[in-house]
């Protein structure tokens, strides 16, 4: 018999109503025992907060109460009690433990701070228990294993619970799980399991062979996943994230036939990802995210596939995204962030309509951006931190009604900055900082977005008048426009319509700041904390500050003069910047915050002593003031929390107290250019290179050794002494400095070899040495390699022989051009959540002329080995260095040619080889350094002439002096003609000479191959004979070719084919 589908529908539908209407008609009247448990269960709890328990009454029946389910007997089944703010102690004696009908049970979400109680394993007939963030602690219970009839069970609980988490000991994981063998949800997050791959996976695969859903998220898990999971063919979810799992994710994952949601995350995963789980037909959640040694790549995704949330961020996944993105429909939420993806973000990406949350932020993702117009569900947009370009005017932003956050920074976008973004009404979050962003902003019409918080343009090149239209989105937190071009006159009172401004940063534009307020009942800005008004050109401190509570202030960089008023110390500052004005007196005030963090006054005039030192600042810079006096002796006792101290640039003189190696947390310091006398106190050496990156005293007047006890776990970074008078040796325990990148010892007294030993420093960038008392040769052994180095001082010392080759050939960095990924200057950074960090100089000799570096370019790279006595060839080595912007080997011994591979360093801007003994011509190959502006080859041997039509004739006679045997311009030398030869006297009148000699043999071997030639090209039946003839001659030599052998080949055939 057929029955139709509507006639299936409503006879289904007939039966649910009919069990329906009979559930409700068993369900009986409450027992009153089971009333008493339940009132009793009640009052051993705090329960003021809980709705449900508010409405037990005694005189009705427990069956009709909130969270109560019973059976047709009246016997209390089930009991709701989640999330309902209940506290308390549950104890084993406790009247839950005697309502043992109980079916499901769910506590969840409450506050029962206790030991885990063993009675739970009294409720023996529980299918359905829910634990989780319920407030237990300690051992779990062996009573739990007893519940045999278990469906569900959840333990699970949040580390921002802030709880004491449970653990399993005795019983251990196997115990627990040996007779739940009904189990098919299981909960344990954050439980400490503490077992390795193979026990936890045999265990679950031997006794609970319907497990659908697993989740062990913060476990303790480690070791390999086990091939023993497999057993469980009903998973559909796995969430095993946040454990200590190792290798590779296993190929069999891919073999659940059922499985929807794989969590990965926040493990130590290695290896590449199986092709087949990323192609696995019904998988909908993928998490990889935060495996930093994980790598993949997406090929191709199927047509219809079921993702809908993809998240690998913060692993090593990379290559290219495919145009079969386009197929991921059902996608709402895409993560990517801090991988090595490269390439255009593809087209196809539009047709991902369902997308909510995209993330590709922190990879290389380069090219202009699609449009997303057609993501109209979108809530986050974030592409910060990678190369794209172009417009972002192809996507109609009016359009994303849903966005709340467009985050673009550090990518090159340019253009002009959509004045629809600030319509859109949901948005919240517009992140267009350090970009290539142009042009203004002209009047913006139409209601702006009422929910806008937070508004960063920073770093880009927006100019003209300032855009105050941002003064009228009155819910702006966040407000940041610094590093761009705006201009004209800003009164500050225009924005006192923004109570709820908590940062305002105008810096670094070319705006004038009018700071006064009058007549204002409520002082402005009443929530700023942070206030960056940097170049601002602000003549005085602006009186407004008085009366807030602000604790971020930036007026650097200003024309301010005098003093420092008393009343900014009565703040609650706990960063203020005043460096780079004109301020000279710095009085002790009588109040200041103790929590003051940074203290910078660097670039001012202020005079005499310091007055005082903020007892907690991790960051203080008084450099580049006319301070005079002694370092206080106790300066440590005030430097117990300070990271960074400087007091670079003044008049300190005395010597370097002791006491500064009494900060256990000292990371930067900088007591350079200063008149400072005596011996480098030895604790700097020892106990401070264990935490100091950087020890910077150059330009003093130090004296003594440098102490030969720097210890194993020495972190320096920057070790800079120029202009010393230290003498003695360089230490061999420097090399235990082994992340040394800046080593600085010239114009010191140093008496030594060239220091090999510093072989293990493979870090490092910058080498002086100039200007000491060092001697012998630079050849080093194999071992000895500087692969990152970049700038090489050796010149005015007494090294001699020949320069290194072996040394020179492992220099990679002056070998290739830097760009990215070493885009960074040389400094060192010291917080590394912050903008803090030291940036590296240092003096080179160009041009002749003293340069200081105040930033080393990665790009930059030199040498100088001038006024030395290296004798013998310029190594062919440097013809390698690409990226070689100086090179000075002055005032030496060398000799040999001036090589021609020189013209192949195209980088290179500055060549001193004057005062050698070359000889041999200069190599036109010169002529190819298109950005040399200084060369200097006087004072040597050279002879011919100086190339004619080339750049190098565009240098002063300066450059090619005392060469005896060198001629022509620049120099006044005119080179001689060449020599003409003598003719006899019939030719002496026309000055030319014909040798009838060569003509006679040029018109015989013309008429010769005439005679041959030209009957074969005109005459067909010569040229016939003539190949008949040859061929036989042929193949008498060689038979293969002949036509009647069974070799024949194809070379006969071409033959063949050439013959008329």
């Amino acid at each position: 018999m057929r029955i139709s589908l509507v006639s299936c529908f409503f006879f289904n539908l007939y039966i649910a109503t009919f069990f329906s209407i009979t559930t409700l008609s068993v369900s009986g009247q409450c027992q009153s025992h089971q009333q008493e448990l339940l009132l009793g269960f009640k009052n051993s709890l705090n329960s003021s907060l809980s709705e449900k328990l508010g409405k037990w009454n005694q005189d009705t029946d427990c069956c009709s109460w909130d969270g109560i389910t019973c059976d047709a007997s009246g016997r209390v089944i089930g009991l709701d009690l989640s999330n309902q703010s209940i506290s308390g102690e549950i104890n084993n004696s406790n009247s839950l433990f005697r309502l043992q009908h109980l079916q499901q049970l769910n506590l969840a979400y409450n506050t029962f701070i206790s030991e885990f109680p063993s009675g739970f394993g009294n409720l023996t007939n529980l299918s359905y228990l829910n634990l989780s963030n319920a407030g237990f602690s300690g051992r779990i219970r062996v009573g739990i294993s007893y519940l045999t009839k278990l469906v569900t069970l959840d333990l699970s609980s949040s580390f921002f619970t802030g709880g004491l988490l449970l653990k399993l000991e005795k019983p251990n994981f196997k115990m627990l799980v040996r007779s739940l063998s009904g189990l098919k949800n299981l909960y344990l997050d954050t439980v400490n399991i503490s077992a390795n791959g193979k026990e936890w996976s045999q265990a679950l695969s031997s006794s609970l062979p319907n497990l659908q859903v697993l989740s062990m998220r913060s476990c303790y898990l480690s070791g390999p996943i086990s091939p023993s999971l497999i057993k469980l063919k009903s998973l559909s979810i796995i969430r095993l994230d946040n454990n200590k799992f190792s290798g590779p994710i296993p190929k069999f994952m891919a073999e659940f036939q059922n499985l929807a949601s794989l969590h990965l995350a926040a493990n130590n995963f290695s290896g590449r990802v199986p092709e087949e789980i990323l192609q696995s037909p019904k998988l909908q959640t993928l998490d990889l995210s935060f495996n930093e040694f994980l790598k993949g790549s997406f090929l191709n995704f199927p047509p219809n596939a079921s993702l809908q949330s993809l998240v690998v961020s913060d692993t090593d996944f990379g290559g290219q995204l495919p145009e079969s993105m386009g197929n991921l429909g059902r996608l709402t939420r895409i993560e990517l962030a801090n991988c090595k993806f490269t390439g255009p973000i593809p087209k196809t990406l539009e047709k991902l309509t369902q997308l909510i949350y995209l993330d590709f932020s922190s990879n290389n993702f380069s090219g202009s951006v699609p449009s997303f117009t057609s993501l109209r569900n979108l809530t986050q947009l974030i592409l910060a931190g990678n190369h794209l370009n172009g417009s972002i005017l192809s996507t109609n932003w009016s359009s994303l009604v849903n966005l709340t956050s467009l985050v673009l920074r550090r990518n090159s976008f340019s253009g002009i900055v959509p004045p629809t973004l600030f319509q859109i009404q949901s948005l919240k979050v517009m992140d267009l900082a350090e970009n290539q962003f142009s042009g203004g902003f002209g009047e913006v019409k139409g209601e702006l977005s009422s929910l806008l918080e937070a508004i960063d343009l920073s770093h880009n090149g927006l100019e003209g008048k300032f855009p105050m239209f941002v003064s009228e989105i009155q819910g702006l937190k966040f407000l940041s426009l610094s590093g761009n071009k705006f201009s004209g006159l800003i009164q500050l009172s225009a924005f006192q319509k923004l109570k709820n401004l908590g940062t305002l940063d105008l810096s670094y534009n070319n705006l004038s700041i009018d700071s006064s307020f009058t007549n204002l009942p409520l002082p402005p800005f009443p929530n700023v904390h942070n206030l960056k008004l940097a170049s601002c050109n602000l003549t005085k401190f602006p009186e407004f500050l008085k009366n807030l509570s602000i604790g971020h202030l930036d007026l650097s960089n200003n024309r301010i003069h005098g003093q420092i008023p008393s009343w900014i110390w009565k703040t609650d500052l706990d960063y203020l910047n005043l460096s780079l004005n004109f301020l000279v007196e710095l009085e002790r005030p009588s109040h200041i915050n103790p929590y003051m963090a940074v203290l910078d006054l660097h670039g001012n005039q202020f005079r005499g002593e310091i007055p005082f030192f903020p007892s907690h600042a991790t960051y203080l810079d008084y450099s580049n003031n006319n301070f005079s006096s002694v370092i206080p002796p106790e300066i440590g006792d005030f430097l117990q929390f300070t990271v960074f101290f400087s007091l670079s640039g003044n008049n300190f003189h005395g010597s370097i107290p002791e006491s500064i190696c009494n900060n256990p947390s000292l990371l930067v310091l900088d007591l350079s250019n200063n008149s400072l006398s005596g011996p480098i106190p030895q604790c700097l050496l020892t106990q401070m290179s264990v935490s100091l990156g950087v020890l910077n005293l150059k330009q003093n007047n130090l004296s003594g050794i440098i102490s030969d006890a720097f210890p194993d776990n020495c972190r320096l970074q920057t070790l800079d002494l120029n202009q010393n008078g230290l003498g003695g040796k360089v230490p061999k325990s420097l090399a235990n400095c082994r992340m040394l990148e800046v080593l600085d010892l010239g114009n010191n007294h140093i008496d030594d070899t060239f220091p090999c030993h510093l072989n293990s420093t493979s870090e490092l960038h910058v080498l002086v040495l100039r200007s000491n008392n060092f001697r012998g040769d630079v050849n080093c052994a194999p071992n000895t390699t500087w692969p990152m180095l970049q700038i090489i001082d050796l010149a005015s010392n007494s090294f001699s022989g020949k320069l290194p080759q072996g040394l020179l050939m492992t220099w990679n960095s002056m070998k290739t051009h830097r760009g990215e990924p070493y885009s960074e200057q040389l400094r060192y950074q010291f917080l590394k959540l912050s903008d803090f960090y030291f940036q590296d100089s240092v003096t080179v000799t160009m041009k002749g002329l003293e340069l200081e570096l105040v930033k080393i370019q990665p790009f930059f790279t030199s040498i100088d080995f001038s006024s030395n006595k290296f004798e013998g060839h310029i190594p062919e080595a440097i013809g390698d260095f690409k990226a070689l912007y100086l090179l000075n080997l002055s005032n030496n011994a060398l000799t040999g040619p001036v090589p021609s591979f020189l013209g192949n360093l195209p980088k290179l801007e500055a060549l001193d080889l004057s005062n050698n003994h070359l000889a041999g011509q200069i190599p036109l190959q010169l002529a190819n350094l298109n950005f040399l502006s200084f060369l200097n080859l006087s004072n040597n041997e050279l002879t011919g002439r100086i190339p004619l039509g080339t750049q190098i004739q565009s240098f002063t006679e300066a450059s090619f002096k005392n060469n005896q045997g060198l001629c022509g311009l620049p120099l006044k030398v005119q080179c001689e003609s060449p020599p003409t030869s003598k003719d006899g006297p019939l030719n002496s009148g026309t000055g030319k000479h014909i040798d009838w000699n060569f003509i006679s043999v040029e018109l015989g071997f013309v008429f010769g191959i005439g005679t041959v030639i030209l009957p074969l090209v005109f005459c067909k039946r010569w040229r016939i004979w003539y190949y008949k003839r040859t061929d036989s001659v042929v193949h008498k030599f060689f038979p293969k070719l002949d036509p009647r052998n069974k070799n024949y080949g194809t070379i006969s055939r071409w033959t063949q084919g050439r013959r008329l």
